[in-house]
């Protein structure tokens, strides 16, 4: 037998071995890791690991001191204590020995991040005159946080301090942090928040089927009309205003090309009820259904061609209305 073809033979018989691996999950198994977490206790006590979501512990105790020692299939963000005593409010379990101290934890890089951000911000807290109160502290903090994410993307903490930070963002900035992060840490738990976020965006960009709709909406598509999902809320100020402009603006338009589906986030049932007594009985009236579509601020509406898809998305009157003149 040549050496050519015992080469691809082999070449073979590994490809074929590695796919057999791939379906039997040997590919993407989690390896996982060991760790141990130390630190002072109150007498008594047994810190709580419920919800940890490890798949081995053991915990020790003597002398005032507990020493935890596990394994995980992967880095999480736990609270350590007990009912009655925080050890530390945010803690990150990944490889290696993970020493607790007055609420603070250091050993691993996610931990010793953590700490260090504190220790920063503790330092910013009292060199302005105001504490976190003041604009200086705010601004100081965002500096902070944006280079720690930085330093920290390719670890548990970058993603945990990003995904916090993101709440308080605009889509484009929090898309921004998000993708900014490694791979692995965007696929972590701490980060799943943010990386939905994204995901809904995605999903609410024009051009994009809409796949889980309500059964109204459904069967107004299936007649062949465009329809508007309208999203708002009845404590908006301007709701009142904005409703007349909808309902001039869509009276322009035949019932059988376009529908209205006006979907309220309020919480109050009496609230919804009440906002809705003017509306024109046509239209369909929903209450807190996001439909998966991005709602970043309210209120917002989408346009649907009769297949499903996003032909706009308008936050205000006049862009809806150039969005079907433009249509129609």
């Amino acid at each position: 037998m040549s050496r050519t073809r015992i080469i691809s033979l082999a070449v073979i018989v590994l490809s074929v071995v590695a796919i057999v691996w791939s379906l039997g999950g040997g590919m993407f198994r989690e390896r996982g890791f060991d760790f141990t977490i130390e630190g002072a206790m109150t007498a008594g006590e047994v810190p709580d690991t419920t919800g940890w979501n490890v798949a081995e512990l053991e915990i020790d105790t003597a002398e005032g001191r507990y020493r935890i020692v596990g394994r995980a299939q992967r880095p999480v963000v736990i609270e350590l204590g007990t009912e009655e005593v925080d050890y530390c409010s945010t803690l990150f379990i990944e490889r290696g020995r993970i020493a607790v101290e007055e609420g603070r934890a250091t050993g691993t890089a996610a931990n010793d991040a953590r700490t260090a951000m504190l220790s920063a911000t503790d330092s910013l807290v009292w060199s302005c005159p105001e504490g976190e109160y003041s604009e200086v502290y705010e601004r100081g903090y965002d500096s902070l946080a944006r280079a720690y994410i930085e330093a920290n993307r390719a670890n548990l903490y970058g993603g945990w301090l990003a995904e916090r930070l993101s709440r308080q963002l605009p889509i484009d900035e929090a898309r921004g942090l998000f993708e900014g992060l490694a791979s692995g840490v965007r696929r972590t738990e701490a980060v799943a928040p943010l990386r939905d976020r994204v995901a809904r965006d995605d999903r609410s960009q024009v051009g994009q089927r809409v796949d889980v709709l309500p059964n109204e909406v459904d069967s107004l598509l299936q007649a062949d009309r465009y329809v508007v999902i309208d999203f708002w809320a009845s404590w908006n100020v301007d709701e009142q205003v904005r409703a007349d402009k909808l309902r001039t603006l869509t009276a322009q338009f035949d019932e059988s090309e376009l529908a209205i589906c006006r979907i309220s986030m309020d919480n109050s049932r009496e609230q919804w009820q009440s906002a809705i007594e003017g509306d024109p009985t046509e239209w369909i009236q929903l209450r807190g259904e996001s439909c998966g579509l991005a709602i970043e601020s309210l209120p917002i509406s989408y346009l649907l061609s009769p297949k499903g898809r996003i032909v706009a998305r308008a936050e205000s009157i006049d862009e809806l209305r150039q969005a079907l003149e433009e249509l129609f």
